[in-house]
C-alpha cells in the first residue's frame, strides 16, 4: 500500500513512472464537476468515478485484487480505509469472482487511513482493503491498473 496526496505526485513518479498516464488523467480530467461512470484510459488502465455513502459495518469488510491494482483518488470529502496485509489464513468471506476481480474476507483490518480531498491511496494485489469505513460521502475516483502495467 502506498498513501500520498496528488501534490506528491512527481516523487511518486520517480519511484512509479508506469503511473505518469494515470497521474496525467486525474490531472486533465478529475474535478468536483466530474459526472459519475467509468473512464476507459486505455486497454490495460479505466477509471470509476462515483459518490459513495460509508457502509453499515457489518459491510465494512476487507476485499481484495488479483488482476488490478486500486488507486483510490478522493475528489472531495474524506473516507477512512481499512488495511490487512494478504495471509492466505483469511477467512473466505466471498470467493474469488474473476468477472469482476474481487473476493471478500472476514478478517479485520490492522489499521486505518483516512484520505481527504487529494489524498490517494494504491493498493497492491497482496492488500486487502475495506473502502468506505468513514461518516461521510465520498466522491472517489477509483483507478484500475493492470497487474501487467507493472509486472509483465
Amino acid at each position: 500500500m502506498l498513501i500520498s496526496s496528488i501534490k506528491n505526485y512527481k516523487k511518486i513518479l520517480k519511484l512509479l513512472p508506469q503511473l505518469d498516464i494515470v497521474f496525467d488523467f486525474i490531472g486533465k480530467n478529475i474535478s468536483a464537476k466530474t459526472p459519475e461512470g467509468k473512464i476507459i484510459i486505455n486497454e490495460n488502465i479505466y477509471a470509476v468515478i462515483q459518490s459513495c455513502q460509508p457502509k453499515p459495518k457489518k459491510e465494512q469488510v476487507l476485499e481484495k485484487h488479483r488482476k488490478y491494482i486500486d488507486l483510490q483518488y478522493v475528489i472531495s470529502g474524506e473516507d477512512r480505509i481499512g488495511w490487512k496485509f494478504f495471509d492466505k489464513k483469511f477467512k473466505i468471506l466471498k470467493r474469488y469472482n474473476a468477472k469482476n476481480d474481487i473476493s471478500f474476507y472476514s478478517d479485520v483490518p490492522d489499521t486505518f487511513v483516512n484520505l481527504k480531498k487529494g489524498d490517494f491511496a494504491i493498493f497492491f494485489p497482496e492488500d486487502t482493503h475495506a473502502p468506505l469505513c468513514g461518516k461521510d460521502t465520498v466522491k472517489k475516483c477509483i483507478v484500475k491498473i493492470s497487474c501487467d502495467v507493472f509486472f509483465s
